[in-house]
């Protein structure tokens, strides 16, 4: 790998130092030239001596004039073939953006590439990259969205006949609650999607110092109604730390394993724990529900990727079959946190218990 600088330097170098040697030779053949006059032809007195000292002081001048002004435009001009000819990388680099297609967004040759271009071509790179996955990821994100929407539209259309076709006042009634039994997944499904298209699109979220139990209680405080309508408890345990994060999006993640829980777990307990462990926190939500078996752990956390149990035909009536997306607004939000999640079987073997572990704050 050439460096820019330095051939800058050695071209500069070496068409000044041609452009000096060739106006010394010229000026040293010329005053030689007329110093061998003045001694082949000695002048005959002493005013005759003085003119022809004049005239040679005025021919040296003159030569020595005469090669530096033809000599300036010449140097200037290998200048200009010189910088030319190093900043070539640069044009070759210049070319390539302004050809790029829109869509085109593989690396950049870097071949023959001088140290200071280097780091440029590398972040462009970079860039290059994080801007194809983020379209990767969005058009794997919006055939999976268009293949979730359609089961629950598909179902609303098939109550919505039911209910048209009707004889009976129970078969009517009865369809048009499972058309707004699906309106409320359909809604959570969007809502979700939503939410984790936000956390996709901005990842400069606004962090502050925070207390998780204050934040804790107010969640639990929000979902106590539905924690009661499932018959569910919900518990805090004794303990606080401060972390660095959005205490918005710390909520959503709450939010959803607590969702998850009563929605998906079957749980009857729900305890969430705060403990400062060294430098880190550990957050903990633990339930008595259903559990995750260990086998499909990995998976439940990608996006549209649920359980088994979720997928049940029991969840399914229960209105509990889930969009598969709770666990992946939860990685992303611990993932731009700075921290980790992991997903154990409960203290007493039967459950869940989520950890998420994230930079505590001095």
């Amino acid at each position: 790998m050439k460096s820019l600088r330095l051939r800058l330097v050695l071209l500069t170098t070496a068409a000044v130092a041609v452009v000096w040697l060739l106006t010394a030779i010229f000026t040293w053949r010329s005053a030689l030239h007329e110093i061998e006059e003045l001694l082949n032809h000695p002048p005959t007195s002493v005013s005759h001596m003085q003119e022809e000292r004049a005239e040679l002081a005025g021919e040296i001048a003159e030569h020595l004039l005469m090669p530096m002004l033809v000599a300036l435009p010449g140097l200037a001009l290998v200048l200009v073939v010189a910088v030319g000819f190093s900043l070539r990388p640069l044009r070759r680099l210049t070319d390539d953006l302004a050809t790029r297609a829109p869509n085109r967004l593989t690396p950049i040759a870097s071949t023959d590439t001088p140290r200071e271009i280097a780091p440029l071509i590398g972040r462009l790179n970079e860039l290059f990259a994080g801007i194809d996955r983020a379209l990767q990821n969005e058009r794997r994100f919006t055939a999976d969205a268009s293949h979730e929407l359609r089961t629950p539209l598909a179902a609303l259309k098939a109550q919505a006949q039911v209910a048209l076709a009707a004889t009976d006042e129970t078969t009517r009634r009865h369809a048009l609650g499972q058309i707004l039994l699906g309106c409320d997944r359909a809604t959570h499904l969007v809502t979700q999607m939503l939410t984790l298209a936000r956390l996709d699109a901005d990842s400069g979220q606004a962090m502050h110092d925070i207390d998780l139990r204050p934040l804790a209680e107010a969640v639990l405080a929000a979902t106590a109604g539905e924690a009661i309508a499932n018959g569910c408890e919900l518990a805090l345990a004794e303990g606080n730390a401060r972390v660095r994060g959005n205490a918005a999006l710390l909520q959503s993640l709450l939010r959803n394993l607590i969702d998850n829980a009563l929605r998906h777990g079957g749980a009857r307990q729900i305890e969430i724990a705060i403990a400062q462990a060294g430098k880190d926190v550990v957050l903990t939500i633990t339930d008595d529900g259903r559990g995750i078996p260990a086998s499909e752990r990995e998976i439940v956390t990608q996006r549209f990727r649920r359980g088994t149990g979720a997928d049940s035909s029991d969840a399914v009536a229960e209105g509990a079959a889930g969009s598969g997306l709770g666990l992946s607004i939860v990685g992303r939000i611990v993932e731009l946190h700075g921290g980790g999640m992991s997903l154990d079987d409960s203290d007493g073997g039967h459950g869940l218990s989520v950890r998420i572990h994230l930079p505590g704050v001095n």
